[in-house]
């Protein structure tokens, strides 16, 4: 089953499994005296993520003896030595981290080897940075498949393509290559969505019941904000993407599921959450889903390549996904109705698009062509802070550094075939567009390669 996912959700996910399948360890608690703690006490960012670190860290109750590891989101564990610099999870079967990199009495580089992969990480202050000639040779060398565009105001900086769109003879990817831009798909709802409270056809405060009949109690109270800020307890989905279910169907799934949390409490991600306000948008409007964004969101930003069937692709525009070096279908060659995906994934991901979309996007919401000003600026605001990949989430993207010239806002998407990243630095005027019809984890680190050269200059 192929299953839309965020960066934030990906990662969260992946060290959500330290809750799990717990056993005691029998390796021995020694810790050369040659090697003092201190040496590996420190934050560190992960390389593929967007801000996302992890500490390391003593406790002075038990007088530095014992180390520890933590991550957003997640509980303490304590760390216990197996070799020179190398520690694993006292309680956790399959999760060992080492640290390389010693430099003046601390290592900055940190290596976390869990069942699902392995992640990077580098002391806070101490990451690389390379310039655009580094950078692309590093995506040859990775064998990276995808678009990447870098752009500073109107100015294209960087703008390449690498690998693959499909096995056909012609078949290598363009600038004007389309992929699947998998969970970066938000973004539109919820400028929809922002696009009818402006016109104050309804306001953020709004209720289930309001726009659904039968809500049941648990339910009828989540309100639109809650759904766009993944704070309303719903569960992340029902079923495959491409399943076939018809909106009553897909409404009975939704409203007979179990809240994960209690409703406007916990940061819960939810895609079906996002599919609900795709379906307000359509009883809002009157208009299909992709019709509304089309005609509000698409069109103004002069976007003539993005969506899910109104753009007619040719055969040879929408890239293929590959697994493992297998090429599989294209996104729009899977069970689609008429009318786009069905609602286990419309409105929450599946929308297709161009890199240099993405950029007339980001253009488009920095200069307030869809969204006045004010609307802009409750579209970029960090409303809820939850710890996770992100410190903060507001109506379809992460928010970091908020108060900061370096603002970031951002937003990742992932299936089982694409990989796609989307930077922005608002008040620097930084756009980075990463889309790949792989589904690398490396295609997550670009963005900050290009974001940290380009904001030391």
């Amino acid at each position: 089953m192929k299953q839309v996912i965020t960066l934030s959700l990906m990662l969260i996910t992946s060290l959500s499994i330290m809750s799990f399948s717990c056993t005691n360890k029998t390796k021995a608690n020694q810790i050369n005296d040659t090697n003092p703690l201190k040496q590996y006490v420190g934050e560190y960012v992960l390389s593929a993520y967007a801000g996302y670190i992890i500490k390391i860290f003593t406790k002075a109750k038990e007088n530095d003896t014992k180390l520890y590891i933590s991550a957003a989101g997640q509980p303490d564990y304590e760390l216990i030595a197996t070799g020179e610099h190398k520690f694993a999870f006292k309680e956790l079967e399959g999760f060992d981290v080492e640290f390389r990199d010693e430099e003046n009495g601390l290592f900055n580089e940190l290596i976390v080897v869990q069942p699902d992969g392995t992640l990077n990480g580098v002391r806070t202050g101490k990451e690389k940075i390379d310039d655009f000639s580094t950078i692309d040779k590093e995506l040859v060398a990775k064998e990276f498949s995808g678009v990447v565009l870098v752009a500073q105001d109107d100015n294209i900086l960087f703008n390449k393509a690498y690998g693959r769109k499909n096995s056909q003879k012609n078949g290598l990817n363009d600038l004007n290559t389309v992929f699947d831009i998998c969970s970066i798909t938000k973004q539109f709802t919820a400028a929809g969505i922002l696009k009818l409270s402006m016109q104050n056809k309804i306001s953020l405060d709004d209720q289930l019941s309001k726009y659904f009949d039968a809500v049941p109690n648990d339910k009828k109270n989540i309100t639109i904000h809650q759904l766009l800020t993944h704070s309303s307890g719903l569960v992340d989905g029902i079923g495959g993407d491409y399943d076939t279910i018809t909106e009553e169907a897909f409404l009975n799934h939704v409203f007979r599921s179990n809240l994960v949390n209690e409703i406007g409490q916990d940061f819960n991600y939810s895609n079906i959450g996002y599919s609900l306000l795709g379906l307000i948008i359509e009883r809002v409007s009157g208009k299909d889903y992709e019709s509304f964004l089309n005609e509000e969101i698409f069109k103004p930003s002069k976007m003539k390549h993005t969506g899910y069937v109104i753009p007619k692709w040719k055969n040879n525009e929408v890239a293929n996904g590959f697994l493992d070096g297998i090429e599989h279908k294209k996104p729009n060659e899977e069970n689609w109705s008429e009318n786009g995906p069905y609602l286990n994934l419309k409105g929450n991901g599946g929308i297709l698009t161009r890199a240099s979309d993405l950029l007339l996007w980001s253009q488009a919401i920095q200069n307030n062509t869809v969204l006045d000003k004010a609307t802009t600026a409750q579209y970029l605001y960090p409303h809820f802070e939850f710890n996770g990949i992100y410190t903060n989430y507001g109506y379809g993207w992460g928010i970091e550094n908020n108060n900061s010239e370096n603002k970031l806002v951002v937003h990742g998407g992932a299936s089982d075939l694409f990989a796609t990243d989307l930077w922005i630095h608002p008040n620097k005027g930084i756009t980075i567009v990463v889309l790949s019809n792989r589904p690398d984890e490396f295609a997550y680190s670009i963005a900050r390669k290009f974001s940290n050269f380009l904001l030391a200059q």
